[in-house]
């Protein structure tokens, strides 16, 4: 039964809503999760419709898989993954007109994505194109993978915020798809889905939150939206935000990232043991790269991703041009030929979702420690959360999740309760 005057009310049903919920769910705290829109998860959603075979629309990797929270979680629900294959040291590319195989240790743009991180482990906060060159033939494919793995291009990227990020360099697809795993961490809890909240009110000891379907007053509040909402001022917070935490949120912004997939009437790509390629023509600079996914765990289909400035552009042109661009990179490898195979298609639109607005947070160079301003609590009884509040894990599912455990037991502290060490694997029986 739905909570009508809960101790805490949680804004956002993603990854870190479900992990303060569950964490207050365990603690035994009263709440309230409001989602705007009509489904959980945020920017975790797997898509099992739109080619008849399931891939994910965000988040499909298991990033830093030994470490992730969400790993063991999967684990937990016999959630299927793939376990870590140590022996995939290669990448096949189709650079130039030909297929050639690479090894990440030796391979240029492996190398010099390296080098942006290490940049910042060793002390420096500039924008990682300083630190790249320009002129180099590979320079274009280089800045694809800062787009995909950032969401930002490099000369908004800084080295610092790079530097920052915890990297085991395990990296885990999720063969259950990793929007579904966020689902499932949800069942139970108290959420109310299509709720939009339009204003948080801080006065006489609680809060009150103003939404599309009423008003809900509540002693706390854990705030875990998108950056952007913020950024944006989507939510109007009385007596306003903090002069800190508004420049924070104008220092760490979200990037962009969508994904094109298709759907094949059979498998078009035997041969491709390694199931990730990039496409991409250097003689030609004009030519943007790409890279896809091939046949993700024996599906046929293929799914082309895009980040930063890129993503951005072909986002606000529409499905039509997306599409059009990823099947057009795809001839280039594979011939003409391959155009008959395709039997469905779809895109992502997280750029131009209302509530979302982007894909995940990065910090501006020279401001890679602003994100600490995001774990104080706003005017003692706001408690921020989401993949932009983590200081090493920003940008993954597990951040997120492990941010709004953090705020569920903070604001639970704040208002006297018992909240003893955090469990991050809990789920109620």
């Amino acid at each position: 039964m739905m909570v009508q005057n809960p101790d805490i009310v949680i804004v956002g049903a993603g990854a870190a809503g479900i992990g303060a919920g569950l964490g207050l769910t365990r603690l035994g705290v009263s709440h309230v999760i409001l989602e705007a829109k009509q489904r959980v998860g945020g920017r975790a959603y797997s898509d099992t419709s739109s080619l008849g075979h399931l891939w994910d629309h965000g988040a499909h990797w298991l990033h830093s898989g030994d470490v992730n929270v969400m790993r063991f979680m999967a684990e937990k629900l016999n959630h299927k993954f793939r376990p870590e294959n140590p022996a995939v040291t290669s990448f096949r590319s189709f650079i130039g007109g030909q297929w050639k195989v690479s090894e990440f240790a030796t391979d240029y743009v492996w190398t010099k994505l390296e080098d942006i991180a290490q940049a910042g482990c060793n002390g420096s906060d500039v924008a990682a194109e300083s630190i790249l060159d320009r002129g180099h033939a590979m320079y274009p494919l280089l800045r694809h993978w800062c787009q995909l793995i950032y969401s930002k291009d490099p000369s908004e990227l800084s080295t610092g915020d790079a530097g920052n990020y915890s990297d085991s360099h395990i990296n885990l697809p999720v063969e259950d798809g990793y929007g579904a795993l966020v689902a499932r961490l949800s069942r139970g809890l108290p959420i109310r889905l299509g709720v939009t909240v339009k204003a948080i009110e801080v006065a006489g000891g609680g809060v009150r939150l103003e939404t599309g379907s009423g008003t809900i007053t509540a002693k706390a509040c854990i705030l875990a939206v998108p950056s952007r909402m913020m950024e944006k001022q989507r939510i109007a917070i009385t007596p306003g935000l903090p002069a800190a935490v508004q420049q924070a949120f104008a220092d760490v912004t979200m990037g962009y990232g969508e994904k094109v997939a298709l759907g094949f009437d059979r498998k078009v790509f035997e041969g491709f043991e390694i199931p990730f390629a990039d496409v991409f023509d250097p003689v030609a600079p004009e030519t943007r790269p790409l890279n896809f996914e091939l046949h993700p765990f024996g599906r046929p289909i293929a799914v082309a991703h895009v980040g930063g400035s890129v993503a951005k552009e072909l986002a606000k042109a529409g499905p039509e041009t997306m599409k059009g661009f990823a099947i057009e990179t795809l001839v280039k490898a594979f011939g003409a030929d391959i155009r008959q195979r395709i039997v469905a298609s779809a895109t992502t639109g997280w750029t131009m979702d209302e509530h979302i607005g982007g894909a995940y947070s990065g910090a501006a160079p020279g401001k890679a420690e602003a994100r600490a301003v995001f774990s104080e609590p706003v005017h003692e009884r706001i408690f921020l959360a989401g993949e932009h509040v983590h200081r090493h894990y920003m940008a993954t599912v597990h951040g997120a999740y492990e941010t709004g455990l953090d705020a569920a037991h903070k604001a639970a502290a704040a208002l006297g309760f018992s909240v003893g060490q955090k469990d991050p694997l809990w789920l109620p029986t």
